[in-house]
């Protein structure tokens, strides 16, 4: 009786697991990168009714620039400011310029509970010589995380083409480096594409996946992507050659549950229309996810 019992839950169990669906339950924002479009609003409150409008869940914050009105502005419409893009100049050990210590520190205050920070990192000093650079700067980014993990705000740096961190192995290394819980990495496609190409983007994207915390995608084209210009690797999502879908199904295959952020840099023509499609093509992607096996 005991052992028949056994089997019925058994199946049960297994039912279960066959017909359970997945789901994609990642935070999707906007990047606050939308003065190429001519119609986009220019004020807080007009890009967080316009957000709140067509169904996004937030919208990136931008440096030190106005950050606080921005995040009250979203607040306000019930959306949320999940990351913010900060500079972070060093070229002196254990100094910050432009913002100081002091200024990033504040930031971190006046950030959200879980938000995160990223930050584009700049170092005219050791741009050239990152194995003397890299030290320096994790040593800052300890003493950031140290202080951000009494607010629950998580550090990471921000690949971008021609910075001091460009790449998402580096912004990994820098991850491993500076050894806290609450710094980790970015993936950032566009520049990744720009920089690495798109060969082995599996294989990176399980070594990197357990200390991701930020994810940025867009639509774009394959091929030599290295040698191609920006306006065929930054394009609304659902378009070009690029199999976005596939990077988004492995990060999730691969644990990411972080948020997932659309690139906007530069994109032009009606405003509305690209944040509609590629808010049609994100739940595109959800509802395909869900339905695989």
């Amino acid at each position: 009786m005991k052992f028949r019992i056994f089997i019925i839950f058994g199946l049960i169990i297994l039912s279960y697991t066959v017909t359970a669906k997945k789901k994609i339950n990642n935070l999707f924002y906007a990047q606050n990168t939308l003065d190429g479009f001519n119609n986009a609003p220019k004020n807080a409150i007009g890009k967080a009714r316009l957000l709140k409008s067509i169904g996004y869940d937030g919208l990136e914050g931008f440096g030190d620039q106005n950050y606080q009105e921005l995040q009250h502005a979203l607040e306000k419409e019930g959306l949320r400011m999940p990351v913010n893009y900060v500079p972070l100049n060093f070229e002196t050990i254990g100094k910050t310029e432009n913002p100081s210590f002091d200024e990033i520190k504040a930031i971190i205050r006046a950030s959200a509970n879980g938000s995160i920070i990223y930050f584009h990192i700049h170092s005219k000093t050791f741009i050239k010589d990152k194995e003397k650079g890299d030290p320096v700067v994790a040593a800052i980014l300890r003493e950031l995380s140290d202080y951000a993990a009494g607010f629950n705000v998580k550090l990471c740096a921000y690949p971008h083409v021609s910075f001091y961190c460009e790449t998402a192995a580096h912004s990994f290394k820098l991850a491993e480096l500076v050894g806290r819980k609450n710094y980790g990495s970015v993936i950032n496609l566009c520049h990744m594409l720009k920089v690495e190409g798109s060969a082995g983007i599996e294989d990176k994207i399980k070594e990197y996946a357990p200390r991701l915390f930020a994810v940025n995608i867009c639509g774009a084209d394959d091929g030599d992507t290295q040698h191609l210009d920006w306006d065929r690797l930054i394009q609304p999502l659902g378009q070009g050659s690029f199999d976005t879908y596939r990077f988004v199904k492995l990060l999730l295959d691969n644990g990411y549950t972080g948020p997932i952020g659309l690139q906007c840099y530069n994109l032009k023509g009606d405003v509305v229309e690209t944040l509609t499609h590629s808010l049609k093509t994100w739940k595109g992607y959800k509802k395909r996810y869900s339905e695989e096996k």
